[in-house]
């Protein structure tokens, strides 16, 4: 059965897969403006939720495909295995953008003791937004 979170994922999965824009994934950031920030913010919540539910396999689906290429997903999972895994996600803020198929943003995320800032990078694949890296995510080459 999928909860009120779970239909929700779903019902905005294709919005996010299409660039759509998520009104609350930036909330009180002077970035709203920039509709590649909802679009990022979108991203990172889907997958902080699909990563919270199914584990580092969860957030294969939203990766890169310069990661994906390089990585499986036991290699994700192996990478990511020291890494807490978290369980909910609060906002982004802080986004640049590197030209316009690359940004860096501050993601945080909802851990069972407290509230945790991370840098995560993300490209532009076509017109869907997919991230390119988290932490612990640089070594999954070497892990597996």
């Amino acid at each position: 059965m999928i909860g009120l979170r779970g239909a929700w994922q779903l019902a905005a999965l294709p919005a996010l897969m299409t660039g759509g824009l998520l009104l609350t994934a930036a909330c009180g950031d002077d970035d709203d403006a920039d509709p590649r920030v909802g679009r990022i913010g979108g991203v990172s919540e889907a997958a902080t939720y699909a990563y919270t539910d199914a584990g580092a396999e969860g957030l294969y689906d939203y990766l890169s495909a310069d990661v994906t290429d390089a990585c499986t997903k036991e290699q994700v999972t192996a990478a990511l295995g020291a890494h807490e895994q978290p369980t909910g996600w609060q906002q982004i803020k802080g986004v640049t953008f590197q030209g316009e198929d690359a940004a860096t943003a501050t993601v945080i995320l909802i851990y069972s003791s407290d509230r945790q800032e991370e840098e995560w990078t993300f490209v532009r694949e076509g017109t869907v937004w997919r991230i390119d890296g988290v932490p612990g995510l640089e070594n999954c080459e070497s892990a597996g």
